[in-house]
């Protein structure tokens, strides 16, 4: 049996949106990608994340990825735009709940089963391979890649999370969105420690990669300007216009902040020891960096 293109489309974005999912978009595999990325760790701003620079021939080239591949679907899972956290120790929205990594995953598993009823063969992602998921997603008319470097919508903001289907189906493709950052420069004059120019994010001066991948300690004129940053950063996306309006969708409980977190001070978990570190962010994307990571985090707290 034989089906067309539009119809694998359609079944996939019937999956999607009945998984939870905001928004849906396919752009083609192979598409020249420029050489951004490649630029971007040459001039060394992605500090020591030697796996951008290991994977860039993937990112690239899907085919690499998943030889065959044709189109790549993005799409968007909204999590909440309002801090659920009372106490001091700003936690980035997105790490206020469960690991985003595990809930979309099974998601994307479902969605896979249905391409394969129509003859694809498919890898998937979110956030957790060598795909340029912003790029694609631009591409995918999901939005645009503004001034902070994140994927602006002008309905849903910034504040989603991407995830990636590579698959060998030809899928109708969608057509990529107009940047309307403008004139506005609000997130390159809000960052605290000028880690934004021209769309590009200059990680050895982010506070999100401070507080969160850099193994080292964090230097003095970072910490200097970290303020209450506990874990992440969201203040190029508290100042962007596009993420006034409240979420148009209803959020995922399991990414909201558990109440035992919304109210547990800086001081308290500064105390935890290993196994209380571990069951309290069990489920947590902050379990990833480790009890003492977070400890150097809060000692570099003003």
């Amino acid at each position: 049996m034989t089906f067309s293109a539009s119809a694998a489309r359609q079944a996939a974005e019937y999956a999607a949106a009945s998984l939870g999912f905001s928004a849906m978009g396919v752009a083609p595999a192979l598409i020249d990608q420029g050489t951004h990325l490649a630029d971007w760790i040459a001039e060394g701003q992605h500090a020591d994340m030697q796996w951008m620079e290991r994977h860039l021939p993937a990112r690239q080239n899907p085919q690499l990825v998943l030889p065959g591949v044709r189109s790549i679907i993005m799409l968007c899972y909204d999590y909440a735009r309002v801090d659920a956290r009372k106490a001091d120790g700003h936690i980035a929205r997105y790490a206020q709940g469960e690991d985003y990594h595990k809930l979309l995953a099974a998601k994307l598993a479902d969605i896979d089963e249905t391409l394969q009823f129509y003859g694809g063969v498919q890898r998937c992602f979110t956030d957790s391979g060598p795909v340029s998921e912003r790029f694609f997603a631009a591409q995918a008319g999901l939005g645009w890649i503004g001034r902070n470097g994140l994927l602006i919508h002008p309905k849903r903001g910034s504040y989603c999370f991407l995830a990636s289907i590579l698959t060998t189906l030809e899928l109708p493709c969608d057509q990529a969105m107009v940047n309307r950052c403008g004139h506005c420069h609000r997130c390159e004059q809000a960052c605290p420690t000028g880690a934004l120019k021209n769309g590009c994010c200059d990680a050895r001066k982010c506070l999100s990669y401070w507080t969160i991948e850099a193994k080292v300690n964090t230097p003095h004129h970072i910490a200097a300007a970290q303020g209450d940053r506990l874990y992440g950063c969201d203040i190029c996306q508290e100042v962007c216009p596009w993420n006034r309006p409240k979420n148009a969708s209803k959020i995922d409980p399991r990414l909201l902040m558990p109440a035992t977190l919304k109210k547990l001070s800086t001081t308290r978990l500064n105390e935890l020891d290993d196994d209380e570190f571990t069951r309290l962010f069990e489920n947590s994307p902050i379990r990833r960096i480790g009890a003492d990571h977070l400890r150097r985090n809060i000692q570099s707290l003003h």
